[in-house]
């Protein structure tokens, strides 16, 4: 007994979680493995005999965390992952989380180490994965590589839960935001009715933020013969509610800022900035707290404003987040034209 237990101390642990922690977990939740392995037959109407998938079930747990093949998808379907890891799956795939507050490095250290067999496998896991993807490589302003993974979600988001599916057509407009303005009404609009839909309180009111947020931009910018319409972008941060996630009032402080600014109430618009930080730094939203600073640089300008963009770019240095980086650098000393994106 105890030369055993010194065995499986010393045996090598797979990083993350492999099948054979998955398979551990079905036998605590049914019992034996051989329930497990009744259970998934009975599913399949008795098609194979429990002796058989038993043995397959023993198999998956030597694939480390390789495919699964076959009976690694057939477990999933049945049974899911843990709650734990799907809700981890969540939180590194939403922007609005603290999981974007990382420095980048170290978001995708995290990344790689989760974007692995079982967890990858699972297909709504699979999803936040990705779009976890697609934001590390925005922060590295890497549009390209974004809409590559992107790309590799699109066929799952018909099943995907509505906050994912959310989550995907707001970095499309935000990519397309950059390179292609005529799309982004477009992908806006397709996500309006899926509020309605069930989700996370959190998740709904942050995301509804977000779209705020986005369609408040294109009023604060000029394309197509349009010129910016600042009240029109006010009106729109006037819906997100003032009781909202730290994330949320954050984002409708900054936008409020900005709008009245651009209208000549800067002493407004300074206070509003004022407001942004202190809720994005009530909420630990390290790359929120740095657009505040910078929205506050630009309005009011002189002493406090150059202390402003020295702390915002010491929080864009420290995130090593390129993307904040360059925006400071771009408005440094410039009135600007739009809020923040």
């Amino acid at each position: 007994m105890g030369a055993s237990l010194r065995q499986a101390e010393l045996r090598p642990q797979t990083p993350g979680f492999s099948w054979e922690d998955y398979v551990t977990w079905l036998v605590a939740q049914h019992g034996s493995l051989t329930a497990v392995a009744e259970r998934l037959s009975s599913l399949r109407g008795y098609e194979d005999d429990v002796y058989s998938i038993e043995r397959a079930l023993r198999r998956l747990r030597t694939r480390g965390q390789r495919d699964g093949g076959t009976w690694g998808a057939r477990a999933l379907a049945a049974f899911g992952l843990p709650d734990a890891l799907t809700e981890r799956a969540r939180w590194m795939g939403a922007y609005h989380s603290r999981f974007t507050d990382l420095p980048l490095p170290l978001a995708q250290d995290l990344l790689r180490l989760w974007d692995r067999p079982p967890v990858s496998e699972e297909p709504t896991s699979h999803v936040f994965l990705a779009l976890a993807h697609a934001t590390c490589v925005l922060r590295a302003d890497d549009r390209d590589a974004a809409r590559t993974h992107l790309a590799r979600i699109r066929p799952l988001l018909g099943k995907a839960p509505p906050e994912a599916r959310i989550e995907a057509l707001l970095t499309e407009a935000f990519v397309a935001s950059r390179e292609d303005v005529a799309r982004v009404p477009g992908l806006l609009e397709e996500i309006e009715p899926l509020f309605e839909l069930s989700m996370p309180a959190h998740d709904k009111a942050c995301l509804f933020a977000r779209w705020i947020d986005q369609c408040a931009f294109e009023r604060n910018r000029s394309w197509g013969g349009k010129q910016p319409d600042p009240a029109a972008a006010e009106a729109l941060y006037q819906r997100i509610p003032e009781d909202g996630p730290a994330f949320a009032r954050a984002r409708r402080a900054n936008g409020l800022a900005y709008a009245r600014w651009k209208q000549g109430f800067i002493e407004e618009g300074a206070a509003l900035a004022r407001e942004a930080c202190r809720h994005a730094g009530d909420g630990g939203h390290m790359r929120m707290r740095a657009m505040a600073l910078n929205m506050l640089a630009r309005i009011v300008g002189g002493e406090e404003g150059a202390d402003a963009k020295r702390r915002a770019m010491a929080i864009a240095n420290e995130l090593e987040d390129e993307v904040l980086r360059l925006r400071f650098e771009r408005r440094s000393g410039s009135k600007g034209s739009k809020a923040e994106g």
